[in-house]
Protein backbone atom coordinates (compact mmCIF):
# COMPACT_ATOMS: atom_id res chain seq x y z
CA UNK A 1 0.00 0.00 0.00
CA UNK A 2 1.05 3.58 -0.43
CA UNK A 3 2.41 4.79 2.52
CA UNK A 4 1.67 8.13 1.23
CA UNK A 5 -2.62 7.79 -0.01
CA UNK A 6 -3.80 6.83 3.02
CA UNK A 7 -5.81 10.22 3.34
CA UNK A 8 -6.69 10.42 -0.30
CA UNK A 9 -8.43 6.26 0.24
CA UNK A 10 -10.17 7.92 3.43
CA UNK A 11 -11.52 10.87 1.29
CA UNK A 12 -13.08 8.61 -1.11
CA UNK A 13 -14.49 6.16 0.74
CA UNK A 14 -16.23 7.53 4.11
CA UNK A 15 -17.28 6.06 6.91
CA UNK A 16 -20.89 5.80 6.38
CA UNK A 17 -21.87 7.18 10.15
CA UNK A 18 -23.14 10.41 9.61
CA UNK A 19 -21.60 11.97 12.28
CA UNK A 20 -18.13 14.55 12.09
CA UNK A 21 -15.27 12.92 10.74
CA UNK A 22 -11.92 12.08 12.60
CA UNK A 23 -8.78 13.38 12.28
CA UNK A 24 -6.89 11.51 9.30
CA UNK A 25 -3.20 11.29 11.23
CA UNK A 26 -1.17 8.01 9.23
CA UNK A 27 -1.73 7.68 5.55
CA UNK A 28 -1.32 4.61 5.15
CA UNK A 29 -5.08 3.63 6.23
CA UNK A 30 -5.50 4.09 9.81
CA UNK A 31 -8.35 6.01 10.65
CA UNK A 32 -7.59 9.23 13.08
CA UNK A 33 -10.06 11.28 14.66
CA UNK A 34 -10.76 14.20 16.28
CA UNK A 35 -12.53 14.99 18.83
CA UNK A 36 -16.49 14.63 18.15
CA UNK A 37 -18.62 18.28 17.42
CA UNK A 38 -21.60 18.83 18.58
CA UNK A 39 -24.30 17.81 16.00
CA UNK A 40 -26.57 20.41 14.93
CA UNK A 41 -29.47 18.33 16.41
CA UNK A 42 -27.42 18.68 19.63
CA UNK A 43 -25.88 15.71 19.99
CA UNK A 44 -22.38 14.54 19.78
CA UNK A 45 -21.22 13.27 16.76
CA UNK A 46 -17.91 11.89 15.15
CA UNK A 47 -16.60 10.09 11.88
CA UNK A 48 -14.51 7.44 11.01
CA UNK A 49 -11.56 6.63 8.96
CA UNK A 50 -9.63 4.51 6.88
CA UNK A 51 -6.18 6.18 7.78
CA UNK A 52 -4.46 8.00 10.43
CA UNK A 53 -4.68 11.75 9.01
CA UNK A 54 -6.88 13.17 11.18
CA UNK A 55 -17.27 32.52 2.29
CA UNK A 56 -17.36 35.62 3.24
CA UNK A 57 -20.34 36.67 4.05
CA UNK A 58 -22.15 38.58 0.96
CA UNK A 59 -22.82 42.34 0.99
CA UNK A 60 -26.24 44.41 -0.62
CA UNK A 61 -24.96 45.47 -4.46
CA UNK A 62 -27.78 48.08 -5.44
CA UNK A 63 -29.77 46.69 -8.83
CA UNK A 64 -28.74 48.16 -11.53
CA UNK A 65 -31.54 50.49 -12.64
CA UNK A 66 -32.09 53.25 -15.03
CA UNK A 67 -29.64 55.92 -15.48
CA UNK A 68 -30.45 59.46 -14.76
CA UNK A 69 -29.00 62.35 -16.40
CA UNK A 70 -29.09 65.94 -15.30
CA UNK A 71 -31.12 68.47 -17.39
CA UNK A 72 -30.62 71.66 -17.74
CA UNK A 73 -33.28 74.80 -18.02
CA UNK A 74 -34.44 75.19 -21.75
CA UNK A 75 -33.41 78.42 -23.41
CA UNK A 76 -35.88 81.00 -24.90
CA UNK A 77 -37.60 80.38 -28.20
CA UNK A 78 -35.32 83.20 -29.32
CA UNK A 79 -32.57 81.95 -28.16
CA UNK A 80 -33.13 78.63 -30.01
CA UNK A 81 -33.48 80.15 -33.26
CA UNK A 82 -30.16 82.32 -32.84
CA UNK A 83 -28.50 78.51 -32.23
CA UNK A 84 -29.44 76.63 -34.82
CA UNK A 85 -27.00 76.85 -36.88
CA UNK A 86 -24.70 75.00 -33.45
CA UNK A 87 -27.37 72.96 -32.80
CA UNK A 88 -27.27 71.91 -35.80
CA UNK A 89 -23.82 70.71 -35.93
CA UNK A 90 -23.34 69.41 -32.53
CA UNK A 91 -27.31 67.88 -32.55
CA UNK A 92 -29.54 68.76 -29.50
CA UNK A 93 -27.60 67.59 -26.26
CA UNK A 94 -30.89 67.78 -23.95
CA UNK A 95 -32.98 65.94 -26.21
CA UNK A 96 -31.02 63.48 -27.52
CA UNK A 97 -29.71 61.50 -25.48
CA UNK A 98 -26.11 59.54 -25.79
CA UNK A 99 -25.94 56.73 -28.07
CA UNK A 100 -24.50 54.31 -25.43
CA UNK A 101 -26.21 55.59 -22.56
CA UNK A 102 -28.97 52.67 -23.60
CA UNK A 103 -26.83 49.77 -23.87
CA UNK A 104 -24.41 50.95 -21.29
CA UNK A 105 -27.27 50.64 -18.61
CA UNK A 106 -28.42 47.21 -20.00
CA UNK A 107 -24.04 46.20 -19.91
CA UNK A 108 -24.21 46.88 -16.34
CA UNK A 109 -27.66 45.16 -15.50
CA UNK A 110 -26.39 42.56 -17.21
CA UNK A 111 -22.76 42.75 -15.34
CA UNK A 112 -25.02 42.80 -12.31
CA UNK A 113 -26.16 39.83 -13.08
CA UNK A 114 -23.20 37.93 -13.67
CA UNK A 115 -21.85 38.95 -10.43
CA UNK A 116 -24.36 36.35 -9.19
CA UNK A 117 -27.74 36.08 -6.97
CA UNK A 118 -25.43 36.10 -3.77
CA UNK A 119 -24.41 39.67 -3.94
CA UNK A 120 -28.18 40.50 -3.98
CA UNK A 121 -31.18 40.56 -0.89
CA UNK A 122 -34.56 39.22 -0.82
CA UNK A 123 -36.53 41.92 0.18
CA UNK A 124 -38.83 39.78 2.08
CA UNK A 125 -36.29 38.24 4.08
CA UNK A 126 -33.57 40.13 4.20
CA UNK A 127 -31.13 37.83 3.87
CA UNK A 128 -28.34 37.21 0.83
CA UNK A 129 -29.69 35.51 -1.73
CA UNK A 130 -28.04 32.60 -3.18
CA UNK A 131 -28.04 29.36 -5.04
CA UNK A 132 -28.35 26.53 -2.06
CA UNK A 133 -28.92 22.80 -2.11
CA UNK A 134 -31.69 21.71 -1.61
CA UNK A 135 -32.88 20.67 2.21
CA UNK A 136 -34.67 17.01 2.42
CA UNK A 137 -38.40 16.83 3.55
CA UNK A 138 -37.09 14.37 6.64
CA UNK A 139 -34.91 17.67 7.76
CA UNK A 140 -37.80 19.67 8.04
CA UNK A 141 -39.20 17.30 10.17
CA UNK A 142 -36.66 17.24 12.29
CA UNK A 143 -36.44 19.19 15.68
CA UNK A 144 -34.33 21.84 16.33
CA UNK A 145 -31.82 21.85 18.65
CA UNK A 146 -32.64 24.42 21.62
CA UNK A 147 -28.65 25.16 22.16
CA UNK A 148 -28.01 25.69 18.65
CA UNK A 149 -31.34 28.14 18.21
CA UNK A 150 -29.79 30.91 21.04
CA UNK A 151 -26.25 30.38 18.92
CA UNK A 152 -28.19 31.72 16.13
CA UNK A 153 -30.17 33.93 17.53
CA UNK A 154 -28.09 37.03 16.37
CA UNK A 155 -29.46 36.27 12.92
CA UNK A 156 -33.24 37.09 11.42
CA UNK A 157 -35.53 34.34 12.40
CA UNK A 158 -36.35 33.22 9.04
CA UNK A 159 -32.25 33.08 8.33
CA UNK A 160 -31.32 31.35 11.74
CA UNK A 161 -33.95 28.28 11.27
CA UNK A 162 -32.63 27.89 7.48
CA UNK A 163 -29.22 27.90 8.90
CA UNK A 164 -29.81 25.20 11.34
CA UNK A 165 -32.02 23.16 8.81
CA UNK A 166 -28.67 23.17 6.60
CA UNK A 167 -26.78 22.42 9.92
CA UNK A 168 -29.08 19.62 10.48
CA UNK A 169 -27.88 18.35 6.73
CA UNK A 170 -24.88 18.16 7.35
CA UNK A 171 -24.83 15.58 10.02
CA UNK A 172 -26.87 13.77 7.51
CA UNK A 173 -24.85 13.75 4.73
CA UNK A 174 -21.43 13.52 6.17
CA UNK A 175 -20.89 10.01 5.88
CA UNK A 176 -22.93 9.22 2.74
CA UNK A 177 -22.17 12.09 0.47
CA UNK A 178 -19.55 14.47 1.76
CA UNK A 179 -19.30 16.99 -1.28
CA UNK A 180 -23.43 17.37 -0.52
CA UNK A 181 -22.48 17.75 3.32
CA UNK A 182 -19.92 20.01 1.93
CA UNK A 183 -22.64 22.35 -0.14
CA UNK A 184 -24.95 22.85 2.90
CA UNK A 185 -21.51 23.45 4.77
CA UNK A 186 -20.95 26.45 2.56
CA UNK A 187 -24.80 27.91 2.77
CA UNK A 188 -24.23 27.97 6.16
CA UNK A 189 -21.48 29.41 6.74
CA UNK A 190 -22.32 32.17 4.25
CA UNK A 191 -25.77 33.06 5.97
CA UNK A 192 -23.60 32.90 9.78
CA UNK A 193 -20.52 33.54 9.25
CA UNK A 194 -19.98 35.03 12.38
CA UNK A 195 -21.60 32.07 14.77
CA UNK A 196 -18.27 29.86 15.82
CA UNK A 197 -20.23 26.43 15.74
CA UNK A 198 -21.59 27.21 12.02
CA UNK A 199 -17.62 27.75 10.83
CA UNK A 200 -16.94 24.41 12.74
CA UNK A 201 -19.12 22.05 11.38
CA UNK A 202 -18.27 23.78 7.83
CA UNK A 203 -15.21 23.05 8.40
CA UNK A 204 -15.80 19.09 9.50
CA UNK A 205 -17.44 18.89 6.29
CA UNK A 206 -14.53 20.60 4.27
CA UNK A 207 -12.24 17.94 5.60
CA UNK A 208 -14.62 15.16 5.13
CA UNK A 209 -15.13 16.17 1.08
CA UNK A 210 -11.49 16.71 0.98
CA UNK A 211 -11.58 20.97 0.55
CA UNK A 212 -8.67 21.11 3.26
CA UNK A 213 -7.83 24.51 2.19
CA UNK A 214 -11.87 25.45 2.92
CA UNK A 215 -11.66 23.18 5.80
CA UNK A 216 -8.27 25.40 7.36
CA UNK A 217 -9.97 28.63 6.68
CA UNK A 218 -13.58 27.46 8.23
CA UNK A 219 -11.86 25.83 11.55
CA UNK A 220 -8.96 28.54 12.02
CA UNK A 221 -12.29 31.38 11.92
CA UNK A 222 -13.89 28.97 14.48
CA UNK A 223 -11.36 29.05 16.78
CA UNK A 224 -10.56 32.67 16.41
CA UNK A 225 -14.44 33.22 17.70
CA UNK A 226 -14.69 30.49 20.20
CA UNK A 227 -11.51 30.04 21.03
CA UNK A 228 -11.39 26.41 21.58
CA UNK A 229 -8.89 24.40 20.28
CA UNK A 230 -10.83 20.82 20.03
CA UNK A 231 -10.28 21.19 16.58
CA UNK A 232 -6.24 21.98 16.72
CA UNK A 233 -5.80 18.03 15.16
CA UNK A 234 -7.92 18.45 12.21
CA UNK A 235 -6.58 21.86 11.36
CA UNK A 236 -2.72 20.19 11.58
CA UNK A 237 -4.00 17.08 9.65
CA UNK A 238 -5.86 19.66 7.09
CA UNK A 239 -2.36 21.21 6.68
CA UNK A 240 -1.05 17.68 5.61
CA UNK A 241 -3.50 17.49 3.34
CA UNK A 242 -2.18 20.56 1.28
CA UNK A 243 1.30 19.17 1.39
CA UNK A 244 2.46 20.66 4.17
CA UNK A 245 3.37 18.30 7.22
CA UNK A 246 6.09 20.75 8.21
CA UNK A 247 3.22 23.38 9.34
CA UNK A 248 1.43 20.16 10.60
CA UNK A 249 4.61 19.63 13.05
CA UNK A 250 4.39 23.17 13.71
CA UNK A 251 0.82 23.24 15.29
CA UNK A 252 1.88 20.09 17.34
CA UNK A 253 4.19 22.40 19.08
CA UNK A 254 2.15 25.17 19.54
CA UNK A 255 0.53 26.42 22.77
CA UNK A 256 -2.93 25.37 21.46
CA UNK A 257 -1.52 21.85 21.51
CA UNK A 258 -1.23 21.45 25.24
CA UNK A 259 -4.64 22.65 26.34
CA UNK A 260 -6.13 19.56 24.63
CA UNK A 261 -8.08 17.04 26.74
CA UNK A 262 -6.35 13.40 26.55
CA UNK A 263 -8.67 12.38 23.51
CA UNK A 264 -7.37 15.50 21.60
CA UNK A 265 -3.39 14.58 22.39
CA UNK A 266 -3.99 11.22 21.22
CA UNK A 267 -5.73 12.52 18.07
CA UNK A 268 -2.75 14.89 17.70
CA UNK A 269 -0.80 11.58 18.14
CA UNK A 270 -1.96 10.29 15.18
CA UNK A 271 -1.31 13.21 12.71
CA UNK A 272 1.94 13.97 14.10
CA UNK A 273 2.69 10.08 13.19
CA UNK A 274 1.12 10.52 10.10
CA UNK A 275 3.44 14.13 8.80
CA UNK A 276 6.48 12.42 9.76
CA UNK A 277 6.24 9.39 7.61
CA UNK A 278 5.22 12.40 5.34
CA UNK A 279 8.73 13.32 5.54
CA UNK A 280 10.87 10.13 5.46
CA UNK A 281 11.15 9.95 9.33
CA UNK A 282 9.77 6.83 9.67
CA UNK A 283 11.45 5.97 13.35
CA UNK A 284 9.75 9.44 14.64
CA UNK A 285 6.36 8.35 13.06
CA UNK A 286 6.72 4.93 15.70
CA UNK A 287 7.76 7.04 18.64
CA UNK A 288 4.92 9.82 18.12
CA UNK A 289 2.27 6.86 18.82
CA UNK A 290 4.33 4.78 20.99
CA UNK A 291 2.27 5.82 23.98
CA UNK A 292 0.88 4.28 27.34
CA UNK A 293 -2.92 4.97 25.41
CA UNK A 294 -1.57 1.41 22.88
CA UNK A 295 -3.20 -0.55 25.64
CA UNK A 296 -6.92 0.89 26.26
CA UNK A 297 -9.79 -1.20 24.59
CA UNK A 298 -12.86 1.34 25.24
CA UNK A 299 -11.82 4.34 24.01
CA UNK A 300 -13.54 5.95 20.47
CA UNK A 301 -9.93 6.16 19.34
CA UNK A 302 -8.35 2.69 20.69
CA UNK A 303 -8.86 0.90 17.27
CA UNK A 304 -7.57 4.02 15.85
CA UNK A 305 -4.48 4.68 17.30
CA UNK A 306 -3.72 0.91 17.34
CA UNK A 307 -3.64 0.88 13.58
CA UNK A 308 -1.63 4.28 13.30
CA UNK A 309 0.73 2.18 15.29
CA UNK A 310 0.67 -1.27 13.71
CA UNK A 311 1.06 1.08 10.03
CA UNK A 312 4.13 2.74 11.21
CA UNK A 313 5.79 -0.79 12.33
CA UNK A 314 5.03 -2.01 8.52
CA UNK A 315 7.36 1.55 7.24
CA UNK A 316 9.89 0.59 9.41
CA UNK A 317 9.99 -3.59 8.61
CA UNK A 318 8.47 -4.69 11.90
CA UNK A 319 6.18 -6.92 10.20
CA UNK A 320 5.46 -9.03 13.35
CA UNK A 321 4.77 -6.02 15.61
CA UNK A 322 2.34 -4.70 12.96
CA UNK A 323 0.86 -8.03 12.66
CA UNK A 324 0.19 -7.84 16.24
CA UNK A 325 -0.58 -4.75 16.80
CA UNK A 326 -3.28 -4.76 13.69
CA UNK A 327 -5.24 -7.84 15.13
CA UNK A 328 -5.26 -5.59 18.20
CA UNK A 329 -7.06 -3.23 16.29
CA UNK A 330 -9.48 -5.13 14.51
CA UNK A 331 -10.42 -6.80 17.98
CA UNK A 332 -11.52 -3.37 19.47
CA UNK A 333 -12.95 -1.71 15.97
CA UNK A 334 -16.54 -2.45 16.78
CA UNK A 335 -17.58 -0.09 14.11
CA UNK A 336 -14.95 -1.17 12.01
CA UNK A 337 -13.44 2.59 11.29
CA UNK A 338 -9.91 0.72 9.80
CA UNK A 339 -9.44 -1.88 7.40
CA UNK A 340 -6.68 -3.77 10.05
CA UNK A 341 -8.22 -7.69 9.08
CA UNK A 342 -7.73 -6.67 5.20
CA UNK A 343 -3.74 -5.07 6.13
CA UNK A 344 -2.92 -8.53 7.76
CA UNK A 345 -4.08 -10.86 4.59
CA UNK A 346 -1.39 -8.56 2.50
CA UNK A 347 1.14 -8.85 4.89
CA UNK A 348 3.90 -11.34 3.36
Amino acid sequence: MDQRGGNRDRRSKPSGRKAAPKSRGNRSGASGSSPSPRSASGKSSGRSDQSNRTPARPGTSRSAGSSSSSSSARPSSSARSSSSARAGERGDRRSAPRKDSRSRTSDQARNHDRRGVRNVRHEEEGVPKRLEPEIPQEIYREELDPQLIRELSSLASDNAEQTARHLLAIVHFLGDDPERAHAHGVAASTRAGRVGRVRELAGIAAYNAGKFDVALRELKTAFRITGDPAFWPMMADAQRGLGEPLKALEMGRAPEAKQLDKDGQVELRIVLSGARKDLGELDAAVTAVDCKELQEDNATWAARLRYAYADALVAVGDLDGARKWFAKASSVDIDQETDAQERIKKLP
